[in-house]
């Protein structure tokens, strides 16, 4: 069978990290590149040399000239939807390193043309592999808590050096000042996804959100978001978000409580009982998730897996950043508008 023709949107670290899976899965090969950096460009170049490759201006003309059957958009977040759109309106399969997207009417429009194409978008939200994150994700989806009444997320991590020239991990892009990379869409998401599965389908109805921009971090816009949200059945979730924290600090990046126990920081808690650390899986590791995310979205279009982190997790994603948005402007709770 011919491997699928990818193309990567952003071939820097994550987009790297999908060529690597990719190769060593065998089953799709990276044939055209977008790439702003010029000495990026001549890199691939050098190891791809029958690559189509183009720099940031070239989407349209990379996808036409290269016919790929999946593109990875793993470039700036403000042009995810894009950039989704056109790949499936020239009938590929999607993958977006998080966020989907990072305004509601984008969400809406990767949702219509996905259903158009007749393809799979796939979001990568790499928590989900993760432990003790993603295994406290699953416990609590599991039941090991009973009823759950209250879910905590946090994104804590200092990026200063990924917002300043001369930080060691400077990206340009997440501190441009007409195009910033917003922390709650970029980075909150983590949390919130995990705590979206965990309720699976039932909605949140409501979200107040505050923050500010006092920590100096070099981010344009706010760094800090505190977002509390209500789902329809009454329970409370909370999302802290800070990127201007001094000091490396990801926190717990996610808490659950119910009737029957409390998660915490990969350990299970039970009134009268010992506390009981979850196991790490062998399908979950520390780090990024991105050799599972690949596996899974080509076991996706292999039809031998469901795709699990679909493009409507994504637009609940994007949705309830939006609404937080909207409060943090207007001082006043947001209603959600939500996907089934």
């Amino acid at each position: 069978m011919a491997k699928l023709r990818a193309m990567i949107i952003g071939p820097g670290g994550a987009g790297t990290a999908v060529m690597k899976v990719m190769h060593s899965d065998g089953r799709a090969e990276p044939v055209a590149f977008v790439e702003k950096n010029p000495k990026r460009r001549e890199e691939l170049a050098a190891e791809y040399p029958s690559a189509i490759i183009g720099d940031e201006n070239s989407h349209l003309k990379v996808i036409e000239e290269a016919s790929p059957d999946i593109v990875v958009d793993a470039g700036p977040d403000h042009l995810h939807g894009q950039n989704a759109v056109m790949a499936l309106e020239h009938g590929c399969h999607v993958l977006i390193e998080k966020p989907m997207t990072t305004s509601l009417a984008d969400a809406k429009a990767i949702l219509a043309a996905e259903k158009k194409a007749g393809k799979i978008v796939t979001v990568d939200y790499t928590m989900r592999y993760s432990h003790p994150w993603g295994t406290v994700m699953q416990a609590a989806k599991a039941g090991m808590v009973g009823t759950i009444f209250y879910l905590g997320g946090f994104y804590v991590h200092d990026m200063w050096d990924y917002y300043n020239a001369g930080g060691s991990e400077y990206t340009p892009w997440r501190s441009d000042p007409q195009h910033p990379q917003n922390i709650l869409f970029g980075g909150g998401v983590h949390p919130l996804d995990m705590i979206l599965y965990i309720m699976e389908d039932i909605p949140v109805t409501q979200a107040y959100c505050a923050g500010n921009q006092l920590a100096e971090s070099g981010m344009p816009m706010e760094d800090l978001f505190v977002v509390t949200m209500t789902f329809a059945n009454g329970v409370v979730a909370k999302l802290l978000v800070s990127s201007g924290v001094s000091g490396w600090d990801f926190g717990q990046m996610l808490e659950v409580y119910g009737k029957d126990g409390s998660l915490y920081e990969g350990t299970l808690y039970r009134r009268w009982k010992d506390p009981y650390e979850l196991p790490e899986p062998e399908t979950v590791g520390i780090g990024h998730g991105w050799n599972r995310t690949v596996v899974d979205f080509l076991d996706a279009i292999d039809g031998v897996k469901d795709n699990w982190m679909h493009s409507v997790y994504g637009a609940r994603n994007v949705s309830i950043c939006d609404a937080a948005m909207k409060s943090l402007a207007s001082g006043e709770v947001a209603q959600v508008e939500w996907f089934a």
